[in-house]
């Protein structure tokens, strides 16, 4: 994704996202229960092969286009959501456990949470890591020079494990925190090529394309998401065709991953913003971490497995203070209503399930409320006029021109406009300022003329729109009637003016096509015509109330 993604400098990698996902999958007690843990793997690796095609089908579809829909509290509760995800994952660095060697191993219900009251020290030399880290990560870029060249979070993690090693454990004597090597050492081995073999039996199939379209759509979002955020850090415009190239990077990705028993992913937030933070513009930076992560695995190892958890604590939480969304709070307070629902819902959403399920969440929402509100701005302006009607002159006709869009939630106030039994023998319903949206729409305007008509009254249509007359012919019952509707020559007869000024812009109309073909005279022609010469010009400006014929004779003379 460094190379292909959509955004030099974002950082892709095994998300928490998709990995609440995967556990459901991979459990002992998930949906694959019936499964060896061995073929559990596989099923996993084929999921991530067949979620990397559906991926690359968005891609081919131009389908991120569709995150137009995110309205911009959904992308207030995605990023809070998302600093609370990643703040609640630092949570454990407050705890210890003594019942197995390694902290990841203990289970959750085995940790104990570090207290002034028994381990006063070790939280207090915690307490210092995150401190010294956060003040480093918030001061070094200022310094001029140095803190641009040097990336703040390499500074931030070389003092941590100079002050860890040097100060807390030999200086002063102490065991020190808890490292990389005693929470989960990181070490590993090239990897291999293996064609993922599964169970062919319906249900493992279908659980496989189940999930593997849920991590498709989740790391389509996320990713994309993702790729908005870094956006907004570089003020960078951003374009649908990067979004739709993301979405093909990380589907070949995760394809590729599926083929080398690997997990598979998205972009990463996190890792992301801090890469941006960090001054990454170009693709070198997001290459150069998927390359040394691959180093660090397979050769430094030892290197990372002395860094301080604290200290990668206080790298997160200066990611978390950049992610959230502080005018959150202002929206709470002085913003609309439904507004503040949307960022609570998706913000809740996001952290209680996974950031896919919140996004959806948040455009439901917000398409309900911009329905409700829109279907309330429909208004009509009511006149009884006297009309000619196709040349005959008809009196007391009810004239009614409608403003707003007509849709389904705006057509029970539309029919609500109209009383049958009180209105008189002949409507008109001008369309001119009102838009037909779907088929409530219409049905609303079929079955008000039928009831018109079932009165014995007349109703005619006019100035529907070129799209919104298609729309009514296709999906209309009754073609015959809706032609004789919208088939009419109406004219206002209590304003004569206008009446005169159509009949001349018809009439002139008429004459610019019969004499657009006839041979122009040489002396009308564009190259025969001269310019106004400037000194005229000059002379028209300096006399205002000197007519044309005055400063000809002054010319003249």
């Amino acid at each position: 994704t460094g190379i292909f993604g959509g955004k030099p400098g974002m950082i892709s990698g095994a998300a928490g996202a998709l990995a609440v996902v995967v556990t459901r999958m991979t459990a002992s007690d998930g949906v694959l229960d019936y499964l060896t843990q061995d073929e559990r793997l596989n099923v996993l690796y084929m999921t991530m092969f067949v979620c990397g095609l559906f991926q690359i089908g968005f891609a081919v579809f131009r389908l991120a286009k569709l995150v137009r829909l995110i309205p911009e509290t959904g992308m207030i509760g995605f990023m809070n959501g998302l600093a609370i995800i990643i703040f609640m994952a630092q949570l454990p660095a407050f705890q210890y456990c003594t019942a197995a060697p390694l902290f990841v191993e203990c289970q959750v219900d085995e940790r104990q949470w570090l207290t002034f009251k028994d381990q006063p020290l070790e939280l207090s030399l915690l307490l210092i890591h995150i401190v010294v880290c956060m003040a480093i990560m918030k001061f070094w870029p200022k310094l001029p020079k140095i803190g641009k060249w040097i990336p703040a979070s390499l500074v931030g993690l070389l003092v941590g494990t100079f002050v860890e090693w040097i100060i807390f454990r030999k200086a002063m004597g102490t065991q020190g925190t808890r490292v990389v090597e005693q929470t989960a050492p990181i070490a590993g081995a090239p990897p291999k090529f293996d064609w993922p073999a599964i169970p062919q039996d319906n249900k493992t199939i279908s659980t496989m394309l189940s999930f593997a379209i849920q991590l498709a759509a989740i790391g389509a979002v996320e990713s994309v998401l993702t790729l908005q955020a870094c956006n907004e850090i570089t003020d960078t415009v951003p374009k649908i065709s990067d979004s739709n190239q993301e979405c093909f990077a990380q589907g070949l990705a995760n394809l590729i991953c599926g083929l080398f028993r690997a997990m598979g992913g998205d972009a990463m937030i996190g890792q992301s913003t801090i890469n941006i933070m960090n001054g990454a513009r170009h693709r070198v930076s997001s290459t150069m971490s998927g390359v040394f992560m691959l180093l660090f695995t397979l050769i430094l190892s030892p290197f990372i497995n002395l860094l301080p958890i604290a200290t990668l604590t206080g790298v997160l939480f200066i990611v978390v203070l950049s992610t959230f969304q502080w005018k959150t709070f202002v929206i709470l307070r002085y913003g609309r209503l439904s507004d503040s629902a949307a960022i609570v819902l998706v913000t809740v959403v996001a952290v209680i399930t996974n950031l896919a399920i919140a996004i959806a969440a948040g455009i439901i929402l917000s398409a309900l409320v911009h329905a409700w509100d829109s279907g309330a701005h429909v208004e009509a302006d009511v006149e009884m006029k006297d009309m000619i009607i196709n040349g005959k002159q008809v009196d007391g006709v009810k004239y009614v021109h409608i403003r707003g869009a007509i849709f389904f939630s705006s057509t029970r106030k539309f029919v609500n406009m109209f009383h049958i039994a009180e209105d008189p023998d002949t409507m008109i319903l001008d369309f001119k300022d009102a838009l037909v949206i779907d088929h409530s729409a219409v049905a609303a305007i079929q079955g008000l003329t039928h009831r018109y008509s079932l009165a014995g009254k007349h109703v005619i249509i006019m100035n529907i729109q070129p799209k919104c007359v298609g729309r009514m012919q296709r999906t209309h019952g009754d073609h015959d009637k809706l032609h004789s509707q919208m088939s009419h020559h109406v004219t206002n007869l209590t304003d004569p003016e206008n009446q005169t000024k159509e009949e001349e812009e018809h009439e002139e109309n008429a004459i610019g096509r019969s004499s657009s073909t006839e041979p122009k005279n040489i002396q009308n022609l564009k190259m025969f015509e001269v310019e106004v010469d400037g000194v005229d010009v000059e002379l028209d400006q300096l006399v205002d109330n000197t007519s044309v014929q005055d400063v000809s004779e002054r010319k003249n003379k």
